[in-house]
């Protein structure tokens, strides 16, 4: 099969806002060799008249659909080679599938053939992008070829042998040299800035990248978001550009955006499909989410620390990613859901990390999702969506092959004896077949059905690879098997119809017969949706190679594992902010808290230290079971009982609407929802409720340990309408049932709770809570300007803080920090305390805010620590939240070296002494 290519009225108008800017404006060189383009030879002697880009800037983008613009922004840089430069640069916005690479060397023939421009450098970031720049030269020669029958071109790829010598050497041809941009930054050590062994005729002894540069070439830059950070700015300086023409969906510094075709347009012109979603909402397996991505170490002056990089719930409803050390409370860096609660990190070794509540999680190991259920929803209803996408156009006689999609992020998922995909989607395949009503004997074997493409070595291991740059090797294997099959998996006669490839391929190759796809990973990324859509937005293709273009078969289905809301939301912010969004070398420079050592030795804090280093473990005298279990009997929380449903998956669908902006407007309202496959326990089918409920209680977020006669007690009292849903759904009951006797339980405990202090030996250790510095990746307080809710906020040189930095979680604690430094003489010494110091209770470890040596009338310190809140009314915050704050008060009471005074305040009432 032939792709056939014809002239596009989209392609065309893309092509022509950039050849008109230099109409007038590019001045040409007389005729250097008779019967030579004028740059033959490079383009050393074009100058452009900047005065005439400008006017026909404003003409451009006064007819185009963007901001009109008469003003010409470049780019300044100061080369790797320390050589300053400064040249225009112009933006096409086309969205992915509608044929940006054919536009942009189409552009570029264009320019060749009305201006004699000849040298043209296409920069890429990634071999993946880099491999379909040449398989589209490749397709597209026949037809460039009879558009412009006396223009003739070649390309090269930088790397390859005679590459830079070719494209450098004088020639009428046009000249394309494909290079990577990781090819050219190294000055140090890439071959490009040496001298040449041995000197020729036309480069006269000059280094490979001193010959680009004085060609002065044309820079057409695929994907400049991936491109700008100063090291890449300085590397496109670097081969002084005539002019940079720069294409892509999601411009992040659109310098002068001269056209601009949006997602919503390119759908409504229907020149890609339609995307529609269904989003399988995992069921939960009674756990908080947690998935372990890495542990790694870093040594700092001797010292080396374990760090986890998690991934968990956060309290607005995603998932982020975070990095956390030894003693870090996952529920506080959750934003406080009550999930996480007594989920601090315990300790780590390379391969685990253990939880103080015993829970224990290996690298690449999830909880809180029943991830094998979640996987069968989704191929389920990949194949399902396949099956009748291939129905409907066998019915139509379109004779187009219809080819599906998955996602897999780890090679054993797929490969090797513990691979769990096969097999799952060979069943599913034969259930989906039986389902659509087809006939037994015409089934084919699903094995032969599966193509796979994952990154390998020479020898064929294959590999899991996050695209890194010493990965390119890996993965440039897969991206040529899949671009040399790309048309093979057209034909109907190969059987071959759903592809598993490696989410590392996630960008710079697509097929246009994608019509479905599925992404089965661990883990989430806020970039990857709208690359993994790119993979099959391009309008498919028949028999013939010819375009086929019908709205009710061109729609792309995504079977995602998030519901309909956060792939919407997720999506919308990586249309609408990728231009807030810096590369990772360009991240936000963090804040390096540091300890004062001439406080940390003081006596005042060794004195405060030593009064509240303590630790203690509580007892629980007696608990009043008849008061217990009515309490249990009457609770509101027990209505979540009633209508208890087998667990099961989500399966959400709906299509993607969009706004005049691009932004998807479709409303929750509008979504579909079936329920998906069943969530599998473990344990018997009619389970001892009871053991159940007293695991829970001992094992929950809230561990709690009744005896066996008082839960007894205690269930015996709950209501026979409640009771049913002990067997449909015996897990889910069993914690809602456990929430309430824990709650009632808890709130008995208040007023009968003793606390007693452990071994000394087991006490807090200051140089473990209290580190020499600590890096926050937090937005800094600058006066003057808008304060950040929750950062860090510089400390007075003269002040009276442990640290340089105040480290702040809302504004009324930044505003009490900075009461205690005007209260100075008072206020001998305070320090924020770390998370790392905590206090045990019944709902949880606790942190409290503040410790502050307090001096009154001028002779007597008090020691006190303090909680602050935008309340005094702990009955106005969340039910455990007050309740750890209560139970603190009791720990502090018995505080055995010293009174320490505690109690929880705002940064209005202040300090709150006990007697003024």
């Amino acid at each position: 099969m032939k792709f056939r290519f014809d002239d596009q009225p989209h392609q065309a108008q893309a092509i022509e806002s950039v050849v008109d800017l230099f109409e007038g404006g590019a001045l040409v060189p007389p005729q250097g060799v008779i019967g030579q383009a004028p740059g033959a030879a490079g383009h050393a002697g074009f100058q452009l008249d900047r005065t005439m880009l400008a006017r026909n800037l404003l003409a451009v983008t006064t007819r185009e659909a963007v901001e009109a613009q008469d003003t010409l922004i470049l780019m300044e840089e100061t080369d790797l080679l320390e050589q300053p430069r400064d040249f225009p640069n112009f933006s096409v916005e086309m969205e992915t599938g509608t044929g940006k690479t054919y536009v942009y060397i189409a552009t570029a023939l264009r320019l060749a053939e009305t201006y004699g421009v000849r040298k043209f450098v296409i920069l890429v970031h990634t071999v993946a992008i880099r491999a379909g720049v040449v398989k589209t030269f490749e397709q597209t020669r026949e037809h460039f070829r009879a558009k412009y029958p006396h223009l003739d071109y070649q390309w090269r790829v930088l790397g390859d042998s005679q590459a830079v010598p070719d494209f450098a050497d004088p020639s009428s041809n046009v000249q394309f040299l494909v290079a990577g941009i990781s090819s050219l930054d190294k000055p140090a050590s890439n071959t490009l800035y040496a001298s040449p062994e041995q000197a020729n005729l036309w480069n006269g002894g000059a280094t490979g990248i001193a010959q680009l540069a004085q060609l002065r070439p044309v820079v057409l830059i695929d994907e400049p978001q991936n491109m700008g950070t100063p090291k890449r700015r300085k590397t496109i300086a670097t081969l002084n550009p005539l002019v940079a023409l720069r294409y892509s969906a999601t411009h992040r510094d659109p310098y002068n955006l001269v056209h601009c075709l949006s997602a919503k347009r390119a759908a409504e012109l229907g020149l890609v499909k339609r995307v529609s979603v269904k989003g399988v909402v995992a069921g939960a397996s009674g756990q908080p989410y947690l998935h372990l991505k890495e542990i790694r170490s870093r040594t700092v002056r001797g010292t080396t620390r374990w760090l986890a990089e998690l991934v968990i719930d956060a309290a607005d409803g995603d998932r982020q990613t975070v990095v956390l050390a030894p003693g870090i409370d996952v529920q506080d860096e959750s934003g406080g859901l009550a999930q996480y609660q007594g989920y601090i990190i315990e300790s780590m070794t390379r391969s685990e990390l253990r939880f103080d509540n015993g829970v224990t999680l290996a690298i690449g190991q999830t909880l809180g999702v029943d991830g094998l259920s979640l996987w069968r929803d989704q191929v389920r209803h990949t194949i399902r969506a396949h099956l009748q996408k291939q129905a409907a156009v066998e019915q139509r006689g379109q004779g187009l092959k219809v080819l599906s999609l998955f996602f897999v992020e780890r090679v054993a998922d797929y490969i090797g004896n513990a691979a769990t995909l096969p097999a799952m989607f060979d069943a599913l395949f034969r259930e989906e077949w039986a389902r659509s009503g087809r006939s037994a004997d015409a089934m084919p074997d699903p094995a032969t059905l599966r193509v796979h493409y994952f990154p390998s070595t020479k020898t064929g291991i294959y590999k899991d690879t996050s695209g890194k740059a010493s990965e390119e090797g890996f993965e440039a294997r897969a991206y040529d098997e899949i671009i040399a099959n790309k048309e093979k998996l057209l034909d109907l006669a190969n059987p071959r119809a759903f592809i598993f490839s490696h989410s590392a391929l996630r960008e710079g190759w697509d097929n246009p017969n994608v019509f479905q796809i599925g992404f089965l990973r661990h883990t989430r990324s806020d970039t990857e949706r709208r690359q993994q859509i790119g993979r099959g937005l391009r309008l498919p293709v028949d028999q013939n190679g010819n375009r086929v273009h019908d709205e009710a078969i061109n729609r792309l289905t995504l079977v995602v594992d998030e519901s309909f809301s956060e792939f919407r939301d997720g999506l919308n912010a990586e249309y609408g902010g990728a231009g807030d969004r810096p590369d990772v070398e360009n991240e936000d420079h963090s804040v390096t808290i540091h300890l004062r050592p001439d406080k940390f030795e003081s006596p005042e804090f060794a004195a405060l230290w030593r009064r509240i280093r303590y630790r203690a473990v509580y007892r629980i005298e007696r608990v009043d079971e008849a008061t217990l279990a009515a309490t249990v009997a009457m609770h509101e929380h027990l209505d979540n009982l009633r209508n208890i449903q087998r667990r099961a998956n989500v399966v959400q669908s709906a299509d993607l609407m969009y706004d005049d902006r691009g932004k998807v407007i479709t409303t929750d309202e509008t979504v579909a929802e079936t329920s998906g496959e069943y969530v599998v326990l473990g344990g018997q089918r009619l389970p001892n409720v009871v053991q159940l409920v007293e695991d829970q209680l001992q094992h929950g977020k809230f561990p709690l340990q009744l005896t066996r006669p008082t839960v007894v007690a205690i269930l015996s009292s709950i209501p026979t309408r409640y009771r049913a849903g002990a067997i449909r759904d015996p897990g889910y009951w069993a914690r809602i049932v456990a929430h309430v006797i824990r709650t009632a339980v808890i709130e008995q405990m208040v007023q009968n709770i003793e606390y007693v202090p452990v071994d000394e030996a087991h006490w807090w250790d200051a140089n473990v809570v209290f580190l020499d510095s600590e890096t926050k990746n937090k937005p800094l307080a600058v006066p003057g300007q808008s304060t950040p809710p929750s950062g860090v906020a510089e400390a007075p040189i003269d002040g009276v803080n442990l640290h340089d930095y105040v480290d702040y979680d809302s504004l009324v604690e930044k505003s009490f920090a900075e009461l205690l430094e005007n209260h100075r003489g008072t206020v001998k010494l305070f320090t924020k305390l770390p998370r790392r110091f905590r206090v045990k209770t019944p709902v949880g470890e606790y942190s409290p805010d503040w410790a502050i040596v307090f001096e009154r009338d001028g002779e007597e310190h008090l020691y006190l620590v303090r909680e602050t809140k935008d309340t005094l009314n702990l009955d106005d915050l969340e039910w455990d939240e007050a309740m750890r704050i209560r139970f603190a008060a009791k720990h502090f009471a018995v505080a055995p070296r010293g009174a320490v005074d505690f109690i929880n305040t705002t940064d209005k009432a202040g300090i709150r002494l006990a007697n003024g």
